[in-house]
């Protein structure tokens, strides 16, 4: 075999193995966060924190937020959106965890709330929250209410929500203690608003969630400083879907490769005919060479001849 070829093979196939790797093992490292930013396993709040998402809840809205609460005793507000008028909530997408004893868990939807228990114990992660007008705990419907239609005024907020004091609407003091592991948020219960992660930002050690749908850092807004957890650790994925679509794209990228060694292997091999052709005049009439005049003789892989007169000057 002609050494440029062996050495397009081999190159071929080293090509294949680096693009599959660098597609399935180096990205995964670094998809998540941006430079600047450190993975966190999980933040802590300690009660006085919370983060405003920005983001309207309405009936349509979908949220999953996986979380661990800790508070000993009373009531904390878990995240939510409420509005008020006078000192009636309206229009209300929120989470209400009770103490440790009571183990209890209030929602409120629209006009209507539901209490259940005992999923969310204290010192217990647990992944809650809404889709369309059901509650959803782990992935097991909870509890469905009548549907209803409205739109929180108030943003959606994280680690607490709004209430009224006085006749003010502030943000409420009985805040959420305990883990956040992340939050997700569909606006309109399809596509994906919000997808924030623990990080912290490695410029000034601030610790926060980014949102990896709009590459933004949100902090606390309230007192004192979320605690942070563990640097989250890098895995490989192995899964059997990885597995299989590694499968899949290293068939896809061994397909191109070999399509394109195919020709650049009839070029070489054309070009070492070339090296050696007849150039003494063809002794032969050909459709493409007449008799009498000098032609380059290319064969294909196969052995079949091709006549090229040569024009001189």
């Amino acid at each position: 075999m002609h050494k440029k070829h062996i050495f397009l093979r081999v190159f071929s196939k080293i090509t294949i193995f680096a693009c599959v790797f660098c597609t399935f093992f180096i990205s995964p490292v670094f998809a998540n966060l941006p430079a600047g930013f450190t993975e966190l396993e999980y933040l802590e709040s300690t009660g006085t924190q919370y983060i405003d998402t920005g983001l309207t809840a309405n009936n349509n809205t979908r949220f999953e937020f996986d979380c661990l609460n800790s508070k000993i005793d009373g009531v904390t507000w878990i995240c939510g959106a409420r509005d008020y008028s006078g000192a009636t909530s309206i229009n209300k997408m929120t989470l209400q965890g009770y103490n440790s004893k009571a183990s209890n868990v209030y929602m409120q939807y629209g006009t209507q709330a539901e209490k259940y228990e005992p999923i969310t114990n204290r010192n217990e992660r647990h992944i809650i929250g809404y889709n369309a007008n059901t509650i959803i705990c782990d992935g097991n419907t909870i509890y469905t209410f009548n549907s209803e239609t409205f739109t929180s005024t108030n943003t959606f907020i994280l680690g607490s929500t709004y209430s009224s004091i006085d006749g003010q609407v502030v943000i409420n003091e009985s805040r959420l203690i305990g883990n956040w592991y992340g939050f997700k948020y569909w606006q309109d219960g399809i596509n994906l608003s919000m997808d924030l992660i623990p990080a912290k930002r490695i410029s000034d050690n601030v610790v926060g969630m980014y949102d990896t749908v709009t590459q933004t850092f949100f902090t606390n807004q309230g007192t004192g400083d979320f605690i942070a957890g563990p640097v989250a650790e890098i895995k490989i994925a192995t899964t059997k879907m990885v597995d299989e679509k590694f499968a899949a794209e290293e068939a896809k990228l061994a397909a191109t490769v070999q399509t394109i060694e195919s020709v650049v292997s009839r070029t070489i091999a054309q070009t070492g005919q070339i090296a050696t052709l007849h150039e003494t005049k063809q002794t032969r009439p050909d459709e493409n060479c007449p008799a009498n005049m000098k032609c380059l003789l290319v064969q294909d892989e196969d052995g079949t001849p091709h006549w090229y007169p040569i024009i001189e000057p």
